[in-house]
């Protein structure tokens, strides 16, 4: 799991706005509102915050996995020049509005796809920092198709302490990843039958461009090319080449890794282009181990001979 625009933030010095205390520097991460009130008054106060309150919406990536998954979201800040001198204890609300708010899109996260495991989170003593707040996700109550929001928002602050004025919440979109899904880097042989321009590359090659793969579904993902910002399989290898009116979906059996299927989900298609297997390969995989794909299939078009293309796809990273 990851937190999409997750800020690493340390506090080794003045927390507090420039010139508020005698000897202070300025602390660019409050200053930009990575933490901390920015009410313009901050001399001599005792602050807590969300720092993930400063983006509208922060993406959750959650691979799809049977049962309920820990799933940390966040943690508290405690705004003041020194750490706590005591345990702080910090609470939330759940607050729906402020998804609907954020993002209209979202949909509500169903109370049954959730386990809340505490609204009330420590700040360890000596610390300016909380423990992490936990939350268990249960991603088979979930359309993996759908973008699902939460938000949280604070109920109180520790005697002495007050809340910041604009870093008081934080909303969440959990995304379901199945495990095909990631950012790639794609080694392609196009191997062009003899109908097609004689000059075009028929040995394998390295594409310049990342390819993602997309969850569509448990065990669907659609390609995505990030030369195009679209679905368009690799054409050449230098450049932003691409079949257009291309965005190959793949099926693969969870048991198994075993490729079941490939279509094309491009729409709409005019000039016919569509994708098959290819039978003379039986082995199109994806390969947990090594976290590659590999890929033989059949691009058919309308006053052309198929197209063969051969893909293995090496994980890189995550994809947001």
């Amino acid at each position: 799991m990851y937190i999409s625009n997750l800020k690493k933030y340390f506090f080794t010095t003045c927390l507090l706005a420039a010139g508020a205390l005698s000897g202070c520097l300025k602390d660019q991460g409050q200053e930009d509102g990575d933490y901390g009130s920015l009410n313009g008054n901050t001399a001599g106060k005792k602050f807590i915050s969300i720092p993930l309150g400063r983006n509208k919406v922060n993406v959750v990536g959650v691979e799809a996995k049977v049962g309920f998954q820990d799933i940390n979201l966040f943690q508290f800040s405690y705004d003041y020049q020194s750490p706590a001198e005591s345990e702080l204890s910090v609470t939330v609300v759940k607050d729906d509005a402020l998804v609907t708010a954020a993002d209209p899109t979202l949909v509500m996260l169903p109370a049954a796809a959730i386990q809340i495991v505490n609204l009330t989170t420590k700040i360890p003593a000596g610390n300016f920092v909380s423990d992490k707040f936990m939350v268990k996700l249960n991603t088979d109550l979930l359309d993996p198709t759908k973008k699902y929001g939460i938000a949280f928002k604070i109920s109180n602050a520790p005697a002495g302490v007050q809340l910041s004025s604009n870093l008081n919440h934080v909303v969440f979109a959990f995304t379901i990843k199945n495990k095909y899904d990631g950012i790639y880097q794609a080694r392609v042989r196009n191997d062009h039958p003899a109908d097609r321009d004689p000059t075009w590359l028929r040995t394998a090659y390295t594409y310049a461009y990342d390819i993602h793969l997309v969850t569509t579904g448990p065990n669907t993902v659609k390609m995505y090319n990030t030369a195009f910002a679209a679905g368009f399989h690799p054409l050449f290898t230098t450049g932003t080449s691409g079949y257009g009116q291309t965005e190959p979906t793949f099926t693969f059996d969870l048991a198994s890794n075993k490729l079941l299927n490939v279509v094309n989900s491009f729409s709409p298609v005019t000039n016919g282009r569509a994708f098959v297997m290819n039978t003379a390969v039986t082995d199109s995989r994806y390969d947990p181990v090594a976290k590659k794909v590999y890929i033989a299939i059949l691009m058919n078009q309308t006053g052309f001979l198929p197209t063969p293309l051969y893909d293995t796809l090496t994980f890189l990273k995550a994809r947001p």
